[in-house]
């Protein structure tokens, strides 16, 4: 006996298929594993400092502020023009006309227009101060015994994108001011090849700063100096999920220094590239040239057969999937107590591929 499609019976069992396959879909859905880490940002007291414009106005170094805490890192440390805080007139005196060769020099006057063309013109540079200050803010609630350092927006004379120490952490912001520009164009291609400069963009400034700065963070204690490739990878992901959690609006293809389009291929070869990672006892290799392949910058990531269209760092990528997967499946975990995981083991054995 044939059933007529609108019988009432037929059209309840249609029904209880679709909510069961709704339900099914539903429960198959990854949950988010930095949802538990949502926190609003609030006041800690960070100071910010705008260094750069010193370079730009060429204020002269008997005009400056004693004590000003960005001073000593930048003459002493970052440009040696120096001893800081002189302490002879001699010492002045030389100092005095090393600041004003450097300001006069025509690389770092188009570096420091572009600067307040590019960064300080579009509120790029206030707009990151923001962000990165409130991203502190939300590591603090998480790490309440850790030092939260102050903020500089300077200019290092294209010596370090991030200079970051307990108590000041300096972003050199000519190296975000886009890779048209003539500054970034003129750098010695040796140094800055084509693939770096491309980086340079006024995206990448947030997530550097904030990356560089957390790598330095946890430097002590948690990273493998002499580890396996596994654990360099384990590292590297725990500090960039940390990252994505403190600073939730930053895309994470900024925050790997990647385009749209290589983080999707990330995403579309994960197997692929976990496969490569897991031949020959990669994992377990702590060779630095070996290592060196799946976290270093270059053009592609430059290990095993990882196609040429690859970005590069993919060991960074398989880090935090490993993080993320292993989160998921322990919500009860701190980012603290995340940090402290140091076996791979359970990342590995929570970690499940895409594709």
């Amino acid at each position: 006996m044939s059933v007529q499609s609108d019988h009432p019976l037929l059209l309840m069992c249609r029904t209880v298929t679709l909510v069961a396959a709704v339900l099914l879909l539903h429960g198959c859905q990854s949950p988010d594993p930095y949802a538990p880490f949502e926190r609003t940002p609030r006041d800690i007291g960070t100071a910010q400092s705008v260094s750069w414009e010193h370079v730009r106005d060429r204020t002269e170094v008997s005009a400056w502020e004693p004590d000003v805490q960005w001073q000593g890192p930048l003459i002493r440390d970052i440009l040696q023009l120096g001893p800081w805080p002189p302490t002879t007139a001699d010492q002045k005196t030389a100092l005095d006309s090393a600041w004003r060769g450097f300001t006069a020099f025509e690389g770092t006057r188009v570096a420091v227009q572009g600067i307040d063309s590019v960064l300080q013109s579009s509120g790029a540079i206030s707009q990151a101060a923001a962000d990165i200050t409130a991203a502190l803010s939300r590591f603090q609630q998480h790490f309440p015994a850790a030092p939260i350092p102050n903020l500089d927006m300077g200019y290092t004379g294209y010596n370090y994108s991030v200079y970051p120490m307990p108590d000041l952490l300096m972003v050199g912001c000519e190296f975000f001011i886009g890779s048209d520009h003539p500054a970034v164009k003129n750098l010695p291609p040796h140094i800055y090849p084509g693939y770096m400069q491309s980086r340079m963009v006024p995206e990448h400034l947030v997530a550097d700063a904030l990356r560089g700065w957390l790598l330095v963070q946890f430097q002590e204690g948690h990273y493998p100096a002499n580890g396996q490739l596994s654990q360099e990878l384990l590292y590297w992901g725990k500090v960039l999920f940390i990252a994505r959690c403190i600073a939730p609006d930053v895309s994470p293809w900024d925050l790997m220094d990647w385009t749209p389009q290589e983080w999707q291929w990330a995403q579309d070869h994960e197997m692929q590239v976990w496969v490569e990672l897991r031949k020959k006892e990669f994992l377990y290799t702590t060779k630095r040239m070996d290592i060196q392949r799946w976290v270093a910058d270059a053009p592609f990531t430059k290990a095993g057969a990882v196609p040429q269209d690859s970005p590069d760092r993919l060991g960074w990528y398989m880090g935090l999937r490993w993080a993320e997967d292993f989160m998921v499946r322990h919500p009860e975990m701190s980012l603290s107590q995340l940090m402290d995981q140091a076996d791979v083991l359970p990342f590995l054995q929570s970690y499940r591929p895409k594709g």
